[in-house]
């Protein structure tokens, strides 16, 4: 008792190692697991981790192209109010599920919170510019979720 007493450390990290030491000490071979070969569960979830895993570094690796700046012509005579011509504006109905539509009320909220002021053409407009900035495969592949909406209307027999 007067040896532990003598070899007491003065402070706690001192004493936390000694203790660690004393128990693995004490841990015989006999006492570790035995490596086992994972279960095919195991081996699964490790390929899917993996697989998510180089999924996320190519998304990551994409590019958004940056569109077209204007030419320096164009920046030039945007400065004259008198030779602007007004856009023709289209008005169209387009179809798509209320869930969609939906999202676009979520996303007029989420710019709100962020101090800004959007409409709903302002937002479908936005989406279109990031569409047309995609490359054709990533094009291709963002569309393939999304299936031909038939329409209630029915046609009408002469």
């Amino acid at each position: 008792m007067s040896e532990e007493k003598a070899a007491a450390p003065d402070n706690a990290a001192e004493t936390d190692k000694l203790v660690t030491a004393k128990t693995a000490a004490s841990i015989t071979t006999a006492d570790k697991p035995a490596a086992t070969k994972p279960s095919k569960l195991d081996e699964t979830k490790a390929k899917n981790k993996k697989a998510l895993a180089d999924a996320l570094a190519k998304a990551r690796a994409v590019k958004i192209a940056q569109p077209p700046e204007a030419p320096a012509v164009l920046v030039a005579q945007a400065g004259k109010p008198a030779e602007t011509r007004k856009l023709k504006l289209v008005r169209h109905k387009v179809t798509m599920p209320e869930i969609e539509y939906d999202q676009l009320a979520i996303l007029k909220k989420r710019i709100a919170s962020l101090g800004g002021n959007v409409k709903r053409s302002e937002l479908m407009r936005g989406g279109l510019s990031l569409l047309a900035a995609l490359g054709d495969a990533e094009l291709a592949l963002v569309m393939t979720t999304f299936g031909r909406l038939k329409s209630k209307r029915t046609t009408k027999k002469a």
